[in-house]
């Protein structure tokens, strides 16, 4: 079950579709929404006396007071959803934004953000920071006004990988809810004996949770394995779209493969994404 349900503020219009999402979640989970509020300071570098320091005092104290506006209305816009809410307010300069929503996700049981789209609104490496140093999955809404979150149809993306097994444990919850999981295994080519069971296994364990779910096997378009998932989702017209994030470091940048970014980035329906 979903307890808690963590959602980043800022008070521009993106937050209506986040709480909207938020909103439809902790309805079905009957779920606690604990929203974060990043103040961003400025960098500020003076002299401890003098002018300088007054005019740093001055940058601050304004930050902080532009803050105070900014928490009172998300704290209003949150009491409006009439149920359990926390606000959680950070001063903080930019470049720590990322790491603290991260520490603060891993004591959630689920993170809402938009997909990123290299709009302001939901910064990519913010993103990804809590994606792979969170421990927790993420629901990634497309980018477009409020719609109503629903998990009737699930497409679960099986590769037989540990990220995608994390995926289908976080993902338990919301299959619960469904009413049809597929179990989605891309091909790219004629599958060997090994190869063809592949999926057989994550069918066999839903089962054991008494999920209503079937296999699906499906040749991989243009060589591109985010693009046929995406291609299987609308098919079948599911409603969420559940999938391991696969990357690695090199020089402290997360590079993702293939199917995670398209899957990222062009995702129309949300998508529940795990590592």
């Amino acid at each position: 079950m979903l307890k808690d349900v963590m959602v980043r503020l800022d008070g521009t219009a993106a937050d209506e579709v986040r709480l909207a999402a938020v909103n439809d979640i902790a309805d079905l989970f009957d779920s606690q929404v604990i929203g974060l509020f990043l103040n961003i300071m400025p960098v500020v570098i003076a002299a401890e006396d003098g002018v300088g320091a007054i005019g740093a005092a001055e940058l601050l104290r304004t930050a902080r007071e532009a803050g105070d506006k900014s928490e009172a209305k998300l704290r209003e816009r949150l009491n409006r959803l009439q149920k359990p809410v926390e606000l959680r307010r950070f001063d903080i300069l930019s470049d720590a934004a990322a790491n603290v929503v991260a520490r603060e996700a891993r004591a959630a049981d689920t993170f809402v953000a938009l997909r990123p789209n290299g709009a302001p609104q939901e910064p990519e490496h913010l993103v990804e920071t809590v994606l792979f140093g969170s421990g927790r999955h993420l629901i990634l809404l497309p980018n477009r006004k409020p719609a109503k979150m629903i998990f009737e149809r699930i497409v679960l993306a099986w590769n037989g990988s540990r990220e995608s097994a994390r995926a289908l444990a976080e993902a338990l919850p919301y299959m619960h809810k469904a009413k049809e999981v597929t179990v989605v295994v891309v091909d790219d080519e004629p599958p060997v004996e090994l190869k063809a069971a592949l999926g057989v296994d994550a069918v066999t364990h839903l089962k054991h949770h008494e999920i209503n779910v079937i296999l699906h096997r499906v040749r991989m378009r243009d060589g591109d394995v985010g693009a046929t998932l995406i291609a299987e989702a609308r098919r079948l017209e599911a409603n969420l779209i559940v999938m391991g994030a696969y990357g690695h470091s090199r020089v402290r940048e997360w590079l993702l493969g293939g199917a995670t970014y398209t899957l990222l980035h062009k995702a129309p329906i949300p998508l529940l994404i795990a590592h």
